[in-house]
């Protein structure tokens, strides 16, 4: 099995470890390999070479042994630019693992070491602890070696605890040759017996391989293993004991689910029924652990231990990181739901990450045409579990998972009222506030379909939010409040190189007022020592937290290292908040942070644009609709969209539903303009004539006698028919002199408005 070796301490730190740990298993059901041991302290050898003369290196050094002898040498007595060519050579020479050993065994790992002392040898450090690494790797794990140290599991009790230290050495891999051994014809119950003993007294690094063997069809070899767990007390093995122990299907032996409990009694010191959390509760968290990525893993490629039907022994696969993480996350909630299908926090816990797998194949784009059945699935759910589902996504910043779940959230919920009880927000407009643009459109998109009669609380807010799409704005907002102006600066600094269009505000309420204008909000960063102003920090994130347009916004607060520690009740009380060490790179508040915004291509936002600008212009033409009075405030984006073609017909449509002068204008300089293409003019004619059908002519003077003159003019057949409908209907409207005027909104308006 090739393992990733990722590396996060430093170089020396790595070859100081090859003495103490072979293959790290990191997580639940894994073995990632990672630095091998050496088979004893790093030593220098103590026969010190003599000073060479001229000639010390007569013959000149060809074998990879000779070649190392003269590097380590050189490099000792500080001449690394001599030794760089015997290094080139050694490494040319592609060194096998015994030789590596041999070199190991008589240097010392700390030979290997000083290449990264020097700026000549240092590029060559690093590659040759990795291959030392593996090459003692495979010697520690190496079959013949392993099946050697197994048969002296069942002699003597010195022999024995020898065996029980060399096999520990091999972690994971020892296992696959002792269920072997376990599953020889002919095993006496007394030799049985001492290797399960043995396999119980290895440590923590044969967890996975034994977690495997768990679901071995041969009852007496599941057995062993939960036996062998419970001795070995490691609790990441604690929620697949209690799958195998809680089985509801029948699909485990009796006799396994018997030995689970033991084991579990074993490893906790209490019966399954008397743990703190119960089995649905502690599969769930266990789902939740490794879906919200809590599990570290070493690299991003790693091996997860299953359990092979064809050899009969369990076997390493392959995984990327956010394979594994997925394929366990999905394990324990689906075991949480089959012990019980009614536990909401199970089903969300399931959902979460089955929804995030298959967007994972697909992307956002995608996934509701390449995934229909799993779509389907997800709408199934109902709206309830899609809820939690999309709050608990924007806690954890999956902007992608949070637009399909309210992608789904919205087929799901149309049967939803959108009023219920005092302080009642439907989930949809819930996520009109939430910080990805995609899960915002995609509620906007669901709340335009279902077509409300009433306003509904947070009804107010749908309009700007597509009033920012047809703007079709490049990047996201950040939002720092800080006191201290140069600190601020930093972090609105940092937040710009990451992608956001950040605002530094002094004070809480200035800071809420900045993030409440508009919807595009999807960041806020607060300093811990806020003071300034008439909020302090809780005050501040009390406002934040209970405001519908904030909410579900997340916030950072920055601060000293310490923070956490002497802050903790911030965490209690605003659930969601997380905190940053202040930085001084974006890459180190990136990471903090779990990521950067997800930016919009320009042909994702000229399609936004659009559909947004469809979506107004649908409001326009709704009956009664409760969001036809907000339309004014949308006028100013759709006259702009009138100049970018993609977006330029459905926002004259739009513009045709909004009772302002202004909005007419538009139009009429949209109809007069030759510049603009003729579909728009020819769009732009039946928009005005709904218009002034409807509000009156609020045309300026000049405009109109503008459009007489060109309805004389006009070449084009259709285009000449539009406006001579425009100049009919203005005059009309004008004989009819309707009350309208008293009635519609004042946006733009002058007193000659209407002359």
């Amino acid at each position: 099995m090739r393992g990733t070796i990722v590396t996060t301490a430093s170089l020396r730190g790595l070859c100081r470890r090859l003495a103490q740990a072979s293959v790290s298993t990191l997580g639940l059901g894994l073995a990632v390999s990672t630095v091998a041991p050496g088979v004893g302290p790093f030593l220098v050898s103590t026969a010190q070479a003599q000073v060479p003369g001229v000639e010390s290196f007569k013959p000149e050094p060809r074998t990879p042994i000779e070649l190392w002898h003269a590097v380590d040498y050189l490099v000792r007595t500080d001449q690394a630019k001599s030794a760089l060519p015997y290094l080139e050579k050694f490494v040319a020479s592609k060194p096998d693992d015994s030789t590596l050993m041999a070199i190991r065994d008589r240097y010392g790992a700390g030979s290997f070491l000083r290449l990264d002392d020097f700026p000549e040898t240092r590029k060559y450090a690093e590659p040759l602890v990795r291959q030392l690494s593996e090459a003692t790797r495979r010697q520690l794990t190496h079959p013949k070696r392993v099946a050697q140290f197994i048969s002296e599991l069942t002699r003597s009790p010195e022999e024995r605890t020898y065996a029980v230290s060399r096999l520990r050495e091999a972690g994971a891999f020892a296992i696959p040759s002792l269920v072997d051994a376990l599953s020889k014809p002919g095993l006496s119950s007394s030799d049985h017996a001492l290797l399960v003993q043995g396999m119980g007294r290895l440590d923590a690094k044969a967890v996975p391989a034994l977690i495997a063997v768990l679901d071995s069809p041969d009852s007496a070899i599941a057995i062993d293993a939960a036996s062998a767990l419970g001795a070995i007390g490691d609790k990441r093995a604690l929620p697949f004991l209690v799958i195998k122990a809680t089985d509801k299907k029948q699909s485990v032996p009796p006799s396994v689910r018997t030995a689970a409990r033991r084991a579990i009694e074993e490893m906790t010191g209490a019966a399954i029924e008397a743990l703190p959390q119960s089995p649905v509760q502690l599969l769930t968290d266990a789902a939740w652990s490794f879906h919200r990525h809590k599990v570290e893993f070493p690299g991003q490629t790693v091996a997860v231990w299953e359990w092979d039907t064809e050899t009969k022994r369990p076997a390493p696969r392959a995984r990327t990181k956010a394979q594994a993480e997925s394929g366990f996350a999905r394990k324990f909630g689906r075991a949480a739901v089959d012990l019980d299908p009614e536990d909401l926090k199970a089903r969300v816990a399931l959902v979460s990450a089955e929804l995030e797998q298959a967007v994972g194949r697909t992307g956002f784009d995608d996934f509701k045409t390449k995934e229909a059945d799993a779509f389907a699935d997800t709408v199934a759910a109902g709206p309830k579990v899609l809820t939690g589902v999309m709050r608990d996504s924007i806690t954890d910043g999956k902007s992608e998972l949070t637009a399909v779940a309210v992608e789904a959230l919205g087929q799901a919920s149309r049967d939803v009222p959108f009023a219920g009880s005092a302080g009642y927000v439907h989930p949809l407009v819930e996520a009109l506030g939430a910080p990805g643009r995609r899960a915002q459109l995609a509620a906007a998109r669901s709340i335009v379909a279902a077509n409300p009669k009433l306003p509904f609380p947070g009804s107010s807010r749908l309009v700007p939010v597509l009033a920012r799409f047809v703007d079709n704005q490049s990047q996201p907002r950040g939002i720092v409040i800080d006191g201290n102006p140069s600190r601020g600066s930093q972090i609105a600094g940092l937040l710009k190189e990451l992608g956001y269009d950040s605002d530094t505000e002094p004070t809480g309420p200035e800071g809420f007022r900045a993030a409440t204008e508009t919807a595009d909000v999807e960041v806020m960063m607060i300093s811990y020592d806020l003071f300034q102003g008439s909020w302090n920090l809780s005050d501040t994130l009390s406002n934040f937290r209970s405001d519908s347009r904030t909410a579900l916004v997340p916030i950072f607060i920055y601060g000293p290292l310490h923070l956490v520690n002497t802050r903790p009740g911030l965490s209690e009380l605003y659930p969601g908040i997380r905190f940053v060490v202040v930085p001084s790179r974006a890459a180190d508040l990136e990471r903090q942070m779990g990521g950067r915004p997800s930016r919009l291509s320009s042909a994702q936002r000229t399609s936004y644009a659009t559909e947004a600008a469809d979506l107004l212009a649908r409001i326009a033409t709704q009956a009664n609709s409760p969001f036809a009075s907000d339309l004014v405030a949308a006028e100013p984006s759709l006259a702009q969209a009138i100049s970018q073609p993609l977006v330029a017909v459905p926002a004259a449509r739009a513009l045709g539903g909004i009772p302002s002068a202004d909005a007419q204008r538009a139009l009429a300089d949209a109809i007069l303009d030759p510049a603009y293409p003729l579909e728009l003019r020819l769009e732009g004619t039946k928009s005005l004539i709904l218009s002034v059908k409807k509000f009156g002519a609020l045309v300026a003077a000049d405009q109109e006698t503008k459009l007489v003159a060109a309805s004389n003019f006009e070449s084009d057949a259709g285009l000449k028919d539009g406006l001579n409908g425009v100049v009919s209907t203005i005059r009309s409207r004008r004989v009819d002199n309707s009350p309208v005027a008293a009635t519609r909104p004042v946006s733009g308006l002058d007193s000659g408005a209407g002359e």
